[in-house]
Parts: C-alpha cells; sequence; structure tokens
C-alpha cells in the first residue's frame, strides 16, 4: 500500500509539472499562499514573490517546480483530511470497499470482519479518500468547487467517488500507469489529464443535479449501466465529425506507442463527459440510451453545440475571471444541450427517434436559421474571443428556448 501511494503521488506531481508547464500563470495568480488551498497558515510562499522571477517565469513558460508541487500537495492533503474526517463521510456503507484496499489482499482475505471493526475506520477511510482525490484530480480541486458552488469538502468527496467508479476509472489509470518506460510520460500525462476532465464535469453535475447527501452505492449503480452502454455503443452513435475527432485523438496516442484500446478509451473521455445528462434523460423518459445518445449528439452536431465548446476550450483566457467565464459558456452549452434534446424527445412522443432531430429543426425553422447564420460569420472569424462566444451562447438559449 505505501508503495503504491508513492507511485501515485508520483504521477500526480508529474502530471501537475506537466500542465503548469502548459498554463499561462498571470501575475495575480502566480504567488500561490495556503488560502489558494483552504489554509490560514500565514506567510507559507510557495512560489517566489519576486516580480522579476515571475515575469522570468512567464517569459520562458515555465510553472511550478516540483517540489513546489509537492508542498502544495501535502497541505492540500492535510487540509481535506480534516475535513473529511470531522464529517460522516467515514461512515458511508460504500467506503468500506476504501477501508478494505488499505490493507495487503492477505490481511483483507484473512481478517475481512475484523477490518470492518477497526478502530482506526474513519481515520483510514478519510486517508484513502483524502489520498485518492489529490492524486488524481490534483491539489486545488475540493477548493476550486468550494469556491464556485459553495459544496463542502464531504459532498465533493462524495461526488468524485461516484464518478471514479460509475465510470471504471481505476482500471484505466493502472493501464495508462502500465505503460511507463514504454511511452513518453509527458503522453502519460496528458492521458491522464484526459480523465482528470472526465472527472471534474461528472462530479460538478453530481454536485448540480443531485440533493445532497449523495447516495454513493445507489447514484453508482444508477448510472453505470447506462454508461457502460454508450461506452460500448460509441461509433453508432456519433456523427462523421465527432468520430472524426475521437480516431484523431486516438491517433496521436497511439502514434506515441499507446495500445489501440487504452488510446480510444481515453481519447472518448470527452464525449462520455455528456453521459450523465443522456443516461438522466433516458431514464427520465423511460427510453433506451443508446436512442437518447443519438438524439443528444445529433443535436451536438447538427445546431452548433460540438463547435462551440470545442472553439470555447482553445480560448487563451489570460486571468482568472476569463477562464471562469469560459467555464460558465462550456457549462451553460452542456445545459442547453441537455434542454434541447429532451424537447426533441418530447415533440417526438413515442415515436423512432430516426430523424426526430430533422423534425424538431423543420419545426422550428426560423429560429435555427438565425442560429446557423451566427455559426456561418464565427466560422469566417480567424480568432473567435470570449465576447463572441458569449452572444453565440445567447442566441443558443433562444434556441434551446424553442
Amino acid at each position: 500500500m505505501v508503495i503504491a501511494g508513492a507511485t501515485y503521488v508520483t504521477v500526480c506531481i508529474a502530471v501537475y509539472f506537466f500542465q503548469s508547464s502548459l498554463i499561462y500563470f498571470p501575475t495575480s495568480e502566480y504567488q500561490l499562499t495556503p488560502a489558494d488551498i483552504g489554509l490560514d497558515y500565514e506567510d507559507l510562499s510557495l512560489t517566489a514573490s519576486d516580480d522579476e522571477t515571475i515575469a522570468e517565469r512567464q517569459k520562458a513558460g515555465v510553472g511550478f517546480t516540483r517540489p513546489e508541487i509537492s508542498v502544495l500537495f501535502a497541505y492540500s492533503k492535510m487540509t481535506l483530511y480534516e475535513a473529511l474526517l470531522n464529517s460522516d463521510l467515514p461512515e458511508d456503507p460504500y467506503l468500506a470497499v476504501d477501508l478494505a484496499r488499505y490493507f495487503p489482499t492477505p490481511l483483507r482475505k484473512r481478517f475481512a470482519k475484523a477490518i470492518t471493526r477497526h478502530r482506526l475506520r474513519r481515520e483510514i477511510i478519510a486517508t484513502s479518500v483524502t489520498n485518492s482525490m489529490v492524486n488524481r484530480v490534483g491539489a486545488t480541486f475540493v477548493n476550486r468547487f468550494a469556491e464556485e458552488g459553495g459544496y463542502a469538502p464531504c459532498e465533493i468527496a462524495r461526488a468524485y467517488t461516484v464518478a471514479r467508479d460509475a465510470f471504471g476509472l481505476r482500471a484505466l489509470w493502472t493501464a495508462i500507469e502500465g505503460l511507463d518506460n514504454r511511452v513518453p510520460s509527458a503522453v502519460q500525462s496528458a492521458m491522464h489529464l484526459d480523465v482528470e476532465g472526465l472527472v471534474e464535469r461528472c462530479a460538478m453535475w453530481l454536485l448540480r443535479n443531485r440533493t445532497p447527501p449523495l447516495d454513493i452505492a445507489a447514484t453508482i449503480a444508477e448510472f453505470t449501466p447506462g454508461i457502460d452502454a454508450l461506452a460500448g455503443h460509441l461509433d453508432d452513435m456519433l456523427g462523421d465529425a465527432r468520430l472524426d475527432a475521437v480516431a484523431r485523438a486516438a491517433e496521436r496516442y497511439t502514434a506515441e506507442g499507446v495500445p489501440e484500446d487504452i488510446a480510444r478509451r481515453v481519447a472518448g473521455t470527452d464525449v462520455l463527459a455528456s453521459a450523465l445528462d443522456i443516461v438522466q434523460a433516458a431514464l427520465n423518459r423511460d427510453l433506451a440510451v443508446e436512442d437518447v445518445g443519438c438524439v443528444y449528439f445529433q443535436v451536438g452536431e447538427r445546431l452548433g453545440f460540438d463547435w462551440l465548446r470545442a472553439t470555447a476550450g482553445g480560448l487563451s483566457a489570460e486571468s482568472h475571471w476569463q477562464r471562469q467565464a469560459v467555464t460558465a459558456i462550456v457549462d451553460d452549452l452542456y445545459s442547453q444541450q441537455r434542454a434541447l434534446t429532451t424537447a426533441v424527445l418530447e415533440a417526438n412522443g413515442a415515436g423512432a427517434v430516426d430523424g426526430a432531430v430533422d423534425e424538431w429543426v423543420s419545426a422550428h425553422r426560423p429560429v435555427v436559421e438565425r442560429n446557423e447564420e451566427l455559426l456561418a460569420d464565427l466560422g469566417k472569424i480567424e480568432s473567435v474571443d470570449l465576447a463572441m462566444l458569449t452572444v453565440a451562447n445567447r442566441q443558443i438559449r433562444v434556441l434551446a428556448a424553442g
């Protein structure tokens, strides 16, 4: 367990170091203090405060150093551990699995009942959940979610656990880490970041769409079958443009030596970020997940959601507030796509989903044409900016309202 934990920490620091080298840090944000991870210790500076040093790093495109990242991770774990230990999270029956995983396999088999009654049961569960979260989604994950929605750390941990296990991500992480010394470490880091994006999107979805406290076991059981059905039939549901995008993403990894099955699964995480929307819509209307998925992805391609999200993701945000604005637009686009999918399904009634999007478009031709004209205009612009995307998002809202 100790060796495995050290390996995960090393992987996470490598991923964070890789990520920090890709991100532009404005001067006002480059100086990290304990407050950035929810601490109030005085004078703990994780980076140099000298303006000249900061300017030199920005010019060189250099982010945090590994020692700085290590300190950040250590203190974030201390803070999160205390928050989880002082909550009711360690009492959740589902997390008995995390308790058992803490012990070597021979001990699990021989002392299974004794482990469940361990006097440090709460502490072990809090430690395991803390390590899993920080190692897999970073040191600032909890604090960012708390700032954005006021969510308690224990609720964020529940949402993270559901996202991790409903998508079977432990197996995928193990597969990626099994590529050590077979592919460049930067490739592994990029793959981890792709998976992290899926976790973030789905954890936030759960926090926004479920009433706390989240029942971890029940929610996993509710969504896992639909997620598996989507993951197994993506090729049948996606349009040509989205299929090509997934294929290109997978090819970038296979070109670096990543086995095709792992490359395709990682490349598909961007598409599966919509899985909870699709599964929920299918459950609400008692429809096959595959049918709802077909409608959802047709709406995304036909009405410009895919293009707008990809364009937003490519923006170079120069400040914290600009990044927040881009994130808000992307989240809003997901919400509007879900709303439009529901509208198409409702208009379609009990009919077959084939042609349902075309029928809806025909019935709403004027507003669809205005949306198409706006997207065509944006497509002619070499560099779309945040203001343009804001206008486009407003038009999408009008479209979703019918």
